[in-house]
């Protein structure tokens, strides 16, 4: 990481940015070009482990029948930064990358357990769904390997627009 003065390194710190963070952004590998895929997820409370749902076929499953590696990204943004001074802007943000290995989840507990992660990665408190919708739901386990997070946070003198 270029800029170390950015760098969050404490897992907890991780893990608490990942909570905050509506979508993943999956790469997996493709011919011309990486497939980069959208999705909901949901995650273990040590963050090493994410899963995510979908339909029971299309073209992310194709791919990862043949390359298992993905990486992923996440973030969340928290308004644009203008130094009227230096004229110039950025932008506030905290963010986690990494890579590992998704492998399908195919047993009804392990479907209901991913489900329910995914479900409180969006709700507060625990929210009923009807179980019978595991069986026409196909679950991805994202098993990370590496994951670094980053943040800017600060602002400078000028004016911030969120």
């Amino acid at each position: 990481m270029r800029r170390k003065d950015r760098a969050v390194t404490s897992p907890s710190e991780i893990v608490e940015i990942m909570s905050r963070c509506e979508v993943l952004h999956l790469a997996i590998a493709a011919q011309p070009a990486p497939y980069l895929l959208p999705v909901n997820f949901g995650m273990e409370p040590d963050g090493m482990t994410l899963y995510v749902h979908g339909a029971m076929e299309g073209t992310k499953y194709d791919l990862l029948a043949k390359n298992d590696q993905v990486g992923f990204e996440m973030e969340c943004t928290s308004g644009l930064v203008l130094d009227e001074a230096s004229h110039s802007c950025t932008m506030n943000y905290e963010s986690v990358m990494g890579w590992g290995t998704v492998s399908e989840v195919t047993d009804l507990d392990g479907k209901l357990h991913a489900l329910d992660c995914i479900m409180r990665q969006y709700h507060s408190e625990d929210f009923y769904y009807d179980p019978a919708v595991a069986e026409r739901t196909r679950i991805l386990c994202l098993k990370i390997q590496e994951r670094t997070g980053k943040r800017r946070a600060k602002i400078p003198g000028g004016n911030h627009h969120a």
